[in-house]
């Protein structure tokens, strides 16, 4: 009996440990933005993150590119400092395989004044001690979101190729002013003609993109699905039964901020679409990409997605552990 009670507690804090971190319900959450060097491209990056002051309890989302709705949480001292500890961030899914990620602890100076936090040593995060995330001279800055009419996109290709039909877009991150708009609340929806000159929506769905998550018609302009979607529409690939009856393709931009969302116009693209003609089945592309879907080597380390693409349009991925 005292075995067993020992082995039910060592389970219980073994669940405790993987409890991923929330702030309380109803708290809000303010925006900051995120500047950084990632040391492991040795490349400066800015993003959205999102804080929650509680007493003197601060949740911080967004730390990781790799699990952007992650929270971690710290506490902060009389002087200023916000100590996070190591936390499980909770699970994300890459190329089918679910990956648990861990935040391996950091130190914040929070500046009230400035209303900024700053980790100058910065942070790491993990998948089983192996590295993913990796940034120095981290400075969080308090910022503010306001409502605006985002300015109008543009297709600037579509193409036909062996593997299908693809779009590539330009979807400015401004407003109709040329204002920067934070692009964790900027989307974009594609749209479709026929013959008939009716506009159609077009839908990203389970059943044809295989890494999506959900069905959405619009698309949040920072996702990737690592595949067929990249970041910001550089290019998507279309799927559908009747892309041959297209006359032309549109796309809009739409920015919801508080509640109140703005669009712009559809900019359309004409299309004449021929068919995908002289496949060549023996033919094939392979490339290797790690957990955040960047393009690497072939002989890098880590956890790879080995992808090779037939000209018949057969995919073959294998995941690659080194």
């Amino acid at each position: 009996m005292k075995k067993f009670t020992l082995m039910m507690m060592a389970c219980l804090v073994a669940l405790i440990s993987q409890a991923q971190v929330t702030p309380p319900a109803g708290s809000t959450s303010l925006l900051y933005t995120f500047s950084g060097l990632d040391t492991y491209i040795n490349q400066n990056k800015t993003f959205e993150v999102f804080v929650v002051f509680e007493g003197q309890d601060v949740y911080i989302q967004g730390l990781s590119e790799y699990l952007t709705s992650g929270w971690v949480k710290g506490t902060l001292d009389g002087e200023g400092v916000l100590d996070v500890p190591a936390a499980y961030m909770g699970d994300f899914e890459f190329w089918g395989d679910t990956y648990s990620l861990d935040f391996d602890g950091a130190e914040f100076i929070y500046d009230e004044v400035a209303n900024t936090f700053t980790a100058a040593e910065g942070y790491t995060t993990s998948v089983e001690g192996m590295v993913l995330d990796e940034f120095a001279n981290v400075v969080l800055t308090g910022a503010t979101a306001t409502p605006a009419t985002p300015a109008t996109p543009a297709i600037t290709e579509f193409t036909e190729d062996d593997y299908g039909y693809y779009v590539k877009m330009n979807i400015p991150a401004t407003d109709v002013d040329g204002n920067d708009l934070f692009t964790s609340f900027l989307f974009y929806q594609l749209y479709y003609q026929k013959a008939d000159r009716a506009v159609y929506e077009y839908e990203v769905t389970t059943d044809n993109y295989e890494f999506a998550e959900e069905n959405m018609k619009q698309i949040p302009y920072n996702y990737t699905d690592y595949y067929d979607i990249d970041v910001a529409g550089a290019q998507v690939y279309l799927y559908g039964d009747d892309i041959e009856d297209w006359t032309a393709v549109g796309v809009k931009s739409i920015y919801t901020v508080n509640g109140e969302s703005n669009e712009s116009p559809i900019s359309w693209y004409p299309l004449v679409v021929t068919g995908i003609n002289g496949i060549q089945a023996e033919s094939s592309d392979t490339h290797y990409y790690d957990l955040q879907g960047r393009q690497v080597d072939a002989n890098a380390a880590g956890i790879l997605i080995q992808v090779t693409r037939l000209s018949n349009g057969t995919v073959r991925t294998v995941k690659v552990v080194r």
